[in-house]
């Protein structure tokens, strides 16, 4: 394995603000993340970008040009050592420079370099050689992209295809919408009539959406729902698609085959991309790390207090974990359910003595989701608890007092029984309008909080009283998905069709809302205060991690090195709270964010 000294990191940050910019297509090709670059002699490089100083000396330096730019800000440059499992992307600076420090480069040997620069590619594809202990130096020149839609974030594609807000609404904001799976870039170049798409759109409902990827770096794998008979009953004779609200096929394949290249239609010459990362969002390392099994469907991952990583597969048995120090993953097989088409692992919570929680597919009950377990890392042995229910919940959260919340349900973790169990679906002042549980956490006072992403409320159990408290987000229709609670009682999540991050702050009731910036980002969740009160919440539509600064309303967006970004759950490094860790479904990798400011 590589040997990283101190930490790794992740990558990029794209500032949403100013103006989007049209881009010229030269002429089409597959050109996706441009391979770099040319043989080079070693130098040395005195002055490393502010940020990277403190991180050590430089292993690689240089600066990014091109033709109509000159010195061009904002750029991801990445570079993976030929045979590595694992990838570090820094950005260029306002004066055009870039810089790797020795910490995250730290073996000699060669080196492939790529960009993300919407509307750019490399000029010259070849190899770097590092040699130990000393600084090489790199400049790259960019030329005009070759194909600028295969660069496209979902967002930017929404941004370019012809229709309205509630057109492009039936695609993206839906709690499993089309980008939830996949990009934009899949249905535009496709060349499905409208009749086609109602047929496309019914063989995708019958894939299981958290247990599939479909990415461009990586095959894609679909796990069918259900049995033949009863996909069959669902998916063809079910004329609607998605959840919230109910959109019918047909309206949504007429829409799609008007935005695509069935018809004779062609992409068009220019396109409108978001802004580079300006300012403190080129101030960000990150580093990618391949997952053991490449077809891994990460739908979530936790810390424990050591720093290291646990995760689940949704569509396999077995529970991971990723060592930081060591940069090396260790898997443990769980047992296999034998009366359901498919299985795994689901949301992963961590108690305060390491040990990962998470709910597993098993023959007791019916739902995807099966029965809670617990890993013991010491023991290396499972748990299971069988409560006698017939459904469990899918996500999982540590309350204060160190007990699991496990949807509706509130277990010792110690003696491995069911304390408590909250319902707020028969509550007397229900509003009107459909209600989904999502995410749960616990306040210090042990009141229950969850979001209800059909209704856009943050429900609220008293604990002593049982008082139902519907507490509906400013924004109509958001769609709260994920989050955490933070150790001042503030429960952080995301609002995943508003593009706004929010936090309702559960000592007053107050609920407050901040902007991404940009439109059908989806943010998906969101992350505790780092070690300066800054949250962060991954949107997989627009390629980035978004970071908010409460106390200034600051929110920048971290872009990311690969467009097939899906994050589901983030957390902040324990370890010295600096860094950002999650999984990212589409890829099959570990992605350690960390800022240099």
């Amino acid at each position: 394995m590589p040997r990283l000294a101190g930490s790794t990191l992740l990558v990029v940050k794209a500032c949403h603000g100013g103006t989007e910019r049209e881009v010229p297509v030269v002429r089409t090709g597959v050109v996706r993340c441009a391979t770099v670059i040319a043989w080079l002699g070693v130098g040395v490089f005195g002055n490393g970008m502010p940020g990277l100083r403190a991180q050590g000396a430089s292993a690689l330096s240089g600066t990014v040009r091109s033709a109509t730019e000159g010195r061009m800000e904002g750029v991801l440059v990445t570079a993976r050592r030929d045979g590595a499992a694992f990838d570090v992307t820094v950005v260029s600076d306002a004066k055009g420079r870039y810089s790797f420090p020795r910490t995250h480069l730290a073996d000699a040997g060669k080196y492939a370099i790529r960009i993300r620069a919407a509307g750019f590619d490399l000029a010259s594809p070849g190899a770097v050689e590092l040699t130990a202990g000393k600084t090489a130096t790199l400049d790259l020149r960019l030329e005009p992209a070759k194909d600028v839609a295969s660069q496209l974030s979902s967002a930017e594609w929404l941004l370019n295809v012809p229709g309205t807000d509630e057109q492009k609404s039936m695609v993206q904001r839906q709690i499993q919408s089309c980008t939830y799976c996949h990009s934009m870039e899949r249905i535009v170049k496709s060349k499905h009539t409208a009749a086609q798409f109602v047929a496309v759109i019914t063989r995708m409902q019958k894939y299981y959406p958290d247990g599939s990827m479909a990415g461009t770096e990586t095959p894609a794998r679909g796990r069918a729902r259900f049995t033949l008979k009863e996909r069959q009953d669902m998916a063809e004779k079910a004329d609607s698609w998605g959840v919230s609200p109910g959109v019918k096929k047909t309206d949504l394949a007429a829409y799609l085959a008007t935005i695509n290249l069935s018809g004779g239609r062609t992409l068009p010459a220019t396109f409108r991309t978001l802004p580079r990362p300006t300012g403190k969002a080129t101030r960000v390392i990150v580093t990618q790390y391949d997952m053991p099994r490449r077809d891994t469907v990460p739908h979530d991952s936790d810390m424990d207090h050591l720093g290291n990583v646990w995760y689940t597969d949704q569509s396999d048995y077995f529970v991971g974990r990723f060592d930081p120090k060591t940069a090396t993953f260790k898997e443990w097989p769980l047992p296999k359910a034998s009366t359901h088409a498919f299985g795994g692992g689901s949301d992963v919570a961590v108690d305060k003595l390491g040990r990962p929680w998470f709910n597993v597919t098993s023959d007791k009950v019916s739902g995807h989701f099966g029965v809670t377990g617990v890993f013991d890392p010491k023991t290396e042995k499972y748990e299971f608890m069988d409560f006698g229910l017939t459904y469990y919940p899918q996500f999982n959260a540590l309350a204060p007092d160190g007990s699991l919340i496990s949807g509706y349900l509130k277990i010792d973790v110690n003696q491995k029984t069911l304390l408590d169990n909250f319902d707020y679906y028969n509550s007397p002042n229900k509003p009107a309008g459909p209600h989904i549980s999502y995410e749960p956490a616990m306040n210090s006072k042990g009141h229950w909080f969850i979001t209800d992403f059909a209704g856009s409320y943050i429900v609220e159990v008293d604990a002593k009283t049982r008082a139902i408290t519907w507490h509906k987000t400013p924004t109509l229709f958001s769609e709260p998905r994920r989050g955490r609670i933070d150790a001042q009682d503030r429960f952080w999540f995301a609002e995943y069709t508003a593009d706004n991050l929010a936090m309702l702050d559960t000592r007053t009731s107050k609920m407050t809302e901040w902007p991404t910036g940009i439109k059908w980002s989806g943010p998906y969740t969101a992350t505790v205060p780092d070690l300066k009160g800054r949250v962060y919440s991954p949107a997989g539509s627009a390629d980035r991690v978004f970071r908010l600064d409460p106390t200034s309303g600051e929110m920048l967006g971290y872009l990311m090195p690969t467009k097939d970004f899906d994050v589901k759950q983030a957390s902040v490094d324990p370890v010295g709270r600096k860094a950002i860790w999650m999984a990212n479904v589409r890829n099959a990798r570990l992605v350690k964010l960390e800022p240099l400011d």
